[in-house]
C-alpha cells in the first residue's frame, strides 16, 4: 500500500488547487491526486461559454445557498493576486464577472496543469475510488492502486454533466448527503414555443419569490439563458413563470405605441401589428403574441405579462451545479469534517451553491485555498 502525505479525491477545479496550494506552502509533501477521468479540469473547460468565467467581484450572501458557511473567510481570499501568481490575468464585465484576459478556459486548463506539474503534484488519472476505509491513524483508499494518507481531501465534483462516486463515498465516511436537484438548469414548459426556438430576449422573470432581469433563450420545448437557470431554483412542476418582455415600460405607452404605428399602416390587421411590433420584439415572438391575443389590450397584456407553466427542469445532464450536497452541518469553516479528524470535503461536492455568473467557481477556488491553508497549519506547520 502506497503512503502519501495527503491524498485529493477529484482533478477538478477545487481538488488541483488544492494540491497546488499545499506544494506551494511545502514542496516536501507528497500530494496526490486521483482523478477518475483521462483528464484533469475537464469541467472547467466548459465554463463561461469556454471563455473561463473565473469568479465575479459582487460576492454577497444573496448570490448564494449556505453563504454563511463560509462568508467569514473571504477577506482573506483575493482571487485576482491568486490567478495573477500564476499568471493568469484577470478582468472584470460590466456586471462584475472575472475573466481571463486570453478569454480562453483552455487556456486556463493549461497553466493549471503546468501548475501541478512543475510543482510535482502526482496526478493519476483514470483511478475511481472503489473503497475509503478509516483506521485509527490513517485513511486507507482502494481502487486500480491502494493508498494511504493521514490526510484525505474529498474534491469529487457533482454529478451535473458529470458522473461521481462521491456522495456515495461521504456517506460511507458517515457523512450526511442532503436531497439533490438539479441546478442552474433549462426550463421545459407547456406551451408550445418550437417557433422561439433560438431566440434571445432581455426581460423580466417573475415565479414565486423570484423576480429579476436577464437574458432568456428559448428553446423547442423550454427556455434556458442565464435569466431561465437562476430561476431554476425557484420553480417546480406546474408553477407559472410570468415574462415582462419589455420592463421598465409601462403599459399605456406600450398601447398608444402600437395603436399609432398600426393604424398608419395599410395592411391587413395582422400585418399592420406585426409592424407595429417590429420594432419591440422579435419577429416570431411578435406573431406568437398577435396569435394569442384578441385586441391591442390583449397584445399589451401579454408582452407585459407572457405566462409559461413548468412542465419540468432538464435532468443532472443540462445542469451546471446541483442544489443540495454533503450537508455542511458536518463541517467546520476549515472545510475539515466534524465527524473524521483530517478529512476535508472541498467544492461542489458541498450543499453550498450559488448564482450564474461565476459564483459556484468562486466557491470552489476559496473552498480549496482554505482547505489546504487549514491542512497545513494543524498537519505539516513543522515539515
Amino acid at each position: 500500500m502506497k503512503k502519501r502525505d495527503v491524498i485529493i479525491v477529484g482533478g477538478g477545479a477545487s481538488g488541483i488547487c488544492c494540491a497546488i496550494n499545499l506544494k506551494r506552502a511545502n514542496k516536501n509533501l507528497s500530494v496526490t491526486v486521483l482523478e477518475q477521468n483521462d483528464k484533469i479540469l475537464k469541467k472547467l473547460l466548459k465554463t463561461g461559454n469556454g471563455k473561463c468565467n473565473i469568479g465575479n467581484e459582487n460576492i454577497t450572501k444573496d448570490r448564494y445557498h449556505n453563504f454563511d458557511f463560509f462568508k467569514e473567510n473571504i477577506p482573506s481570499f483575493d482571487i485576482k493576486k491568486y490567478f495573477l501568481d500564476m499568471g493568469i490575468l484577470l478582468k472584470k464585465d460590466e456586471i462584475g464577472r472575472l475573466y481571463p484576459y486570453c478569454e480562453s478556459a483552455s487556456n486556463v486548463v493549461d497553466i493549471l496543469r503546468n501548475e501541478a506539474d512543475r510543482l510535482k503534484v502526482e496526478v493519476i488519472t483514470e483511478f475511481t475510488v472503489t473503497d475509503i476505509k478509516k483506521t485509527k491513524l490513517n485513511y486507507e483508499i482502494y481502487g486500480k492502486e491502494n493508498y494511504q494518507t493521514n490526510v484525505l481531501v474529498l474534491a469529487c465534483g457533482s454529478i451535473a454533466q458529470s458522473h461521481t462516486n462521491g456522495y456515495e463515498l461521504a456517506r460511507n465516511l458517515n457523512h450526511t448527503v442532503t436531497d439533490l436537484k438539479a441546478g442552474l438548469t433549462p426550463i421545459k414548459v407547456k406551451e408550445d414555443v418550437k417557433s422561439l426556438q433560438g431566440i434571445r430576449i432581455k426581460c423580466r422573470a417573475i415565479a414565486n419569490d423570484f423576480a429579476r432581469d436577464g437574458e432568456i433563450l428559448f428553446k423547442e420545448n423550454g427556455i434556458s439563458g442565464i435569466l431561465s437557470l437562476e430561476l431554476s431554483r425557484y420553480v417546480s412542476n406546474n408553477d407559472k413563470i410570468v415574462l415582462d418582455l419589455v420592463p421598465n415600460v409601462d403599459e399605456k405607452y406600450i398601447e398608444n405605441f402600437i395603436e399609432n404605428k398600426a393604424k398608419s399602416q395599410r395592411y391587413d390587421r395582422d400585418s399592420c401589428l406585426l409592424i407595429a411590433l417590429s420594432g419591440m420584439l422579435p419577429k416570431m415572438l411578435s406573431l406568437l403574441i398577435i396569435k394569442k391575443s384578441k385586441n391591442i389590450e390583449e397584445i399589451v397584456k401579454n408582452i407585459k405579462n407572457l405566462t409559461l407553466t413548468v412542465d419540468s427542469l432538464y435532468g443532472f445532464n443540462n445542469s451546471q451545479i446541483v442544489v443540495g450536497g454533503v450537508d455542511i452541518k458536518d463541517i467546520y469553516s476549515t472545510f475539515e469534517s466534524k465527524i473524521n479528524n483530517n478529512l476535508f470535503i472541498i467544492g461542489e461536492m458541498l450543499d453550498v451553491d450559488g448564482d450564474c455568473g461565476g459564483y459556484n467557481l468562486y466557491f470552489a477556488w476559496l473552498s480549496a485555498y482554505i482547505c489546504s491553508n487549514s491542512i497545513i497549519k494543524e498537519n505539516f506547520t513543522k515539515s
